[in-house]
Formats: C-alpha cells, sequence, structure tokens
C-alpha cells in the first residue's frame, strides 16, 4: 500500500463530488460541498480540519474554484493540519468593499435565480458567462442532476459568496507546505491572480494549462492528474 498522502478534494459551484473522478487517481477523497452549506467559511474551515478529514492522516487538501476558496481558508486557519494544497482557478479574497459589496449582490440575484428559474435555464445561464467557455456534455449532465440540491446551491452562493469571504492573503504564508497553484491558459484573470500568489506561499509552484480556460478540472483533467501526481511526497 502506498504511503503517499491522500488527498481530500473540494468541487465547484454547480459541481458534484464526480467531478474529481479522475483518472488514474484512486486515492482522492472528494467531499459533496451540497451537505455542507449550513456552515459559514470559518465553521467549514474547522469541519475539514476535523471530522470531515478523519482517517486520512496528513493530506494534501485540494479543491476547485468555490472548492478553491473553501480549502483556502482551511490553509490559513489550520496550517499545521495540510501535507500539501493544489488550488485550481481560486481566488483567495477581494481585497476592495465596494467590490465585495457587489459580488453580494450579485451572488444574491444568482441565489434567487437557482431558486425559482426552471432548471435547465438557469443551467444555461450559468454556463453562458465568457468564464467558462463551453459546457461539455458530461458536466451538462452532472449538473441536471443537481435539481433535488437547488435550495443548497441557493444557500451556498448566499453563505459562501466571494463577498462574505476575507482576504487571505496575509493568513496563508503561515502555511509552509508545498502549494501547487492550477489555472488554465485562457483564464487570464485567475492566471494573474496565481502568479501573484508566489509572493505568500514559501513552497509555491503555478502551473499554467495551456489551452484551457477557468475550468481546469474538466477540460484539462488528465493534465490535473499528472499534476497531483508531481506533488511533493507523492
Amino acid at each position: 500500500m502506498s504511503s503517499s498522502p491522500a488527498i481530500l478534494a473540494l468541487h465547484g459551484n454547480l459541481g458534484t463530488s464526480a467531478d474529481w473522478a479522475l483518472p488514474g487517481h484512486p486515492d482522492i477523497h472528494p467531499i459533496d460541498l451540497w451537505d455542507h452549506v449550513a456552515l459559514d467559511f470559518s465553521a467549514f474551515a474547522a469541519a475539514l480540519a476535523g471530522p470531515l478529514s478523519v482517517g486520512l492522516g496528513k493530506p494534501v487538501l485540494a479543491g476547485y474554484s468555490l472548492g478553491g476558496r473553501l480549502a483556502l481558508h482551511s490553509l490559513a486557519a489550520f496550517p499545521d493540519r495540510w501535507g500539501g494544497a493544489v488550488i485550481i482557478s481560486a481566488h483567495p479574497g477581494l481585497c476592495c468593499v465596494e467590490d465585495r459589496l457587489a459580488r453580494r449582490t450579485s451572488d444574491a440575484i444568482w441565489a434567487e435565480r437557482a431558486r425559482t428559474m426552471e432548471w435547465g435555464a438557469f443551467l444555461d445561464q450559468w454556463n453562458a458567462q465568457p468564464l467558462f467557455g463551453e459546457v461539455s456534455p458530461d458536466l451538462r449532465a452532472r449538473q441536471a442532476t443537481l435539481e433535488p440540491r437547488r435550495e443548497a446551491i441557493a444557500t451556498a452562493y448566499e453563505t459562501w459568496s466571494l463577498g462574505r469571504q476575507e482576504d487571505l492573503r496575509s493568513r496563508l504564508g503561515r502555511f509552509t507546505g508545498p502549494v501547487l497553484w492550477i489555472t488554465g491558459e485562457r483564464d487570464l484573470r485567475f492566471t494573474r491572480i496565481g502568479a501573484e500568489m508566489a509572493g505568500v506561499f514559501p513552497d509555491f509552484r503555478h502551473i499554467v494549462m495551456p489551452g484551457v480556460g477557468h475550468r481546469v478540472l474538466e477540460d484539462g483533467a488528465e493534465e490535473v492528474m499528472r499534476a497531483l501526481k508531481s506533488i511533493p511526497g507523492r
């Protein structure tokens, strides 16, 4: 049996645990975020470091987009709990109060749409955002299965809005383990953020996936799998 650390993985918004079913990587333990939307950022960070990671030793914490933001909170609050981190297409927090307020307003609108719109029409609006590019048939099919979770998804827009997230930059330097930050070449905003994070973490590597946009976990799954295997200690 391998002594490599397990990977505790968090999916993105409108995602599922199945998003982390990467080829050739059986030691990934995905969390279904929709089961935990009653927890705010701090409470979920504590749950990750506690009951949600029991029995995994000192795992690598991985998160994509929304899941990456949640992972960053746990890295900042519990830096000694984790053996490493893989952060994909994520934001460390807005610096400006005005930007936070604007994002909370935007996310409140998305929450209302998630609660009230016909589900297919809601997904079409979400996927039409320029950030995402084309949606694969497999991803669209997984999103369609989330209709019974629409209240949890709406709550997540509110509870875990980027507008409610702390700017974590000043605290993240407490984490001294290896950090692998992954962004897509076509996702200029998040690739710029990834480059900036080199000044935050003491042990940091930024991988830019060629030909990929924001949905790195979906559109660059094989490359992500290879990157995960390159984490020190694996």
